[in-house]
């Protein structure tokens, strides 16, 4: 049983090994592009992933007759002939150190001949070194690979333009030598009194004029497609415009105030049938309401004093009827007869 079930489990494995070896099924949709069928660089190297899009890029950007000038610029400064493309004439380094060296004499080292790649990227190198020399920024130099191996042409002609706008600003530069790349500008100084410079610290800067040229927010917005809601109203000319109540003030009755806001027609007049109350409240006499039903325009009458006892009637003693008019009454009085407590207490045993 144990011979068979080890015949079962290898024939098992036998089968399936052969399903495998028989399954030519692509595991992904890539496709590999042999070295004939790849595309190559001018120098034979083949190009695959990021070097083919980069490459492409590079290729986009190329100009065929920036380089056809580039090349009549540099055979005229240096007076030799570039055989095969711009990239082969100027890889070795030896064009572009005679160049630098007929626009100045002795800004670059002296180009070596030998065939190394070492020493013709050395070439290359001393060649910047020499533009940084004559005034070219860094930020317009080509790395040494892109020339040497054909990376990115385009930035070695750019480098190349900044030398020709520096070269053309050079004393040694002949007139009869043409021209590469924009011109510089001509220094221009400018000098201004104190007064027009006192005028220009207090006039509004373009940061604080803004995008509408102005100090303000005037013309911020577009009103040209506002619709003209009161366009085809009438009675409303240049209301508002000098000092009148608006459209809007007035509201729908047309006052500036809530006269008219109330419906009085039908207010029954409480007053009307009341005899002896015409006029009342108009020339600043009191009214029918403010004389209360006494009559009067206080509160004199209205209570009766008729059954009043008078307390004070039936006392008698001196001066007690003159009292409350010089300002005491009997009560402040007290029962020493005075309006302080002098004589309330017997000081007769008091001991010195």
């Amino acid at each position: 049983l144990a011979a068979e079930a080890h015949t079962t489990m290898t024939d098992t494995s036998w089968t399936t090994k052969t399903a495998a070896a028989q399954d030519t099924r692509p595991v992904s949709s890539a496709v590999h592009t042999g070295y004939d069928a790849a595309e190559k660089t001018e120098d034979g190297i083949p190009l695959y992933g990021m070097d083919k899009e980069l490459a492409a890029k590079a290729a986009a950007k190329r100009d065929p007759k920036k380089e056809q000038e580039a090349r009549g610029w540099i055979e005229a400064l240096t007076g030799m002939s570039l055989d095969g493309t711009l990239q082969e004439a100027l890889k070795s380094g030896i064009v572009l150190c005679a160049l630098a060296s007929a626009i100045k004499p002795g800004v670059c080292k002296k180009a070596s001949t030998m065939a190394m790649p070492f020493k013709q990227m050395e070439n290359i190198s001393n060649f910047l070194d020499a533009c940084t020399k004559l005034g070219v920024g860094k930020h317009d130099l080509f790395q040494t690979v892109n020339l040497y191996e054909n990376k990115d042409m385009n930035s070695v002609l750019l480098t190349l333009e900044a030398l020709g706008r520096v070269a053309s600003k050079m004393p040694d530069y002949k007139q009869e030598w043409p021209t590469f790349g924009a011109k510089l500008a001509d220094k221009s100084v400018r000098h201004f009194d104190n007064e027009t410079l006192a005028k220009g610290k207090a006039a509004q800067t373009f940061i604080g004029r803004g995008s509408t040229g102005q100090a303000n927010q005037s013309g911020m917005v577009d009103t040209s497609r506002n619709i003209g809601k009161m366009d085809h109203v009438k009675g409303v000319e240049k209301l508002g415009g000098d000092g009148s109540v608006t459209a809007v003030g007035m509201g729908s009755h047309g006052h500036a105030s809530q006269a008219g806001t109330v419906d009085t027609s039908r207010n029954i007049g409480k007053m009307d049938k009341v005899k002896g109350v015409e006029g009342f409240g108009k020339d600043g006499t009191a009214t029918a309401v403010g004389m209360g039903s006494h009559g009067h325009a206080s509160q004199a009458g209205t209570f009766d004093t008729s059954k009043d006892i008078d307390k004070m009637k039936n006392v008698k003693g001196d001066g007690v009827d003159e009292l409350g008019k010089e300002g005491i009454s009997a009560i402040n009085l007290g029962s020493t007869g005075l309006a302080s407590q002098s004589g309330m207490y017997d000081t007769s045993k008091d001991i010195d």
